[in-house]
């Protein structure tokens, strides 16, 4: 009775690492100002959770290994690292979901519209700028 009674627990365990995954991902690969459409961000979104669906059943039939390996770890792992160990098949897969369906779709947004239309750097431009030269105490003048 208390395996099926602990399933339903422990088939929520990926729940916690999954969402945390696709955030980041969405704000951070790539950035939003870099001008990528919403039809590839939807697209990226919709693997990332694919994938990470996939991922979190594969982070439970795993936990047999990686719970006492991360037991064994000890303090070489902080609480986060910890649960990254743990359930490293949803957040892995999560991430090749988001690139698997994301890149097609980035790929045309490029190849048919951002290659062609003249669009905003969001990266600091590289121009010259010149400094300010050193300062050199004035004669008569005291330090604060």
């Amino acid at each position: 009775m208390k395996p099926a009674f602990l399933l339903p627990f422990a088939a929520l365990l990926g729940s916690c690492t999954i969402p945390d995954t696709l955030d980041t991902l969405r704000d951070h690969s790539p950035p939003p100002e870099f001008g990528r459409p919403y039809v590839v961000r939807f697209c990226a979104g919709v693997g990332g959770w694919v994938g990470g669906a996939i991922g979190g059943v594969l982070s439970i039939v795993s936990l047999p290994v990686t719970y006492p390996l991360s037991l064994l770890a000890g303090d070489g792992l902080g609480e986060h690292t910890r649960d990254e160990f743990l359930l490293f098949p949803a957040t892995t897969l999560a991430a090749v979901g988001h690139c698997l369906l994301g890149t097609p779709a980035d790929v045309l947004d490029w190849t048919f519209r951002r290659a062609w239309v003249a669009s905003p750097d969001p990266v600091t431009s590289y121009e010259f700028v010149p400094m300010e030269g050193p300062m050199v105490p004035q004669v008569g003048t005291t330090a604060k």
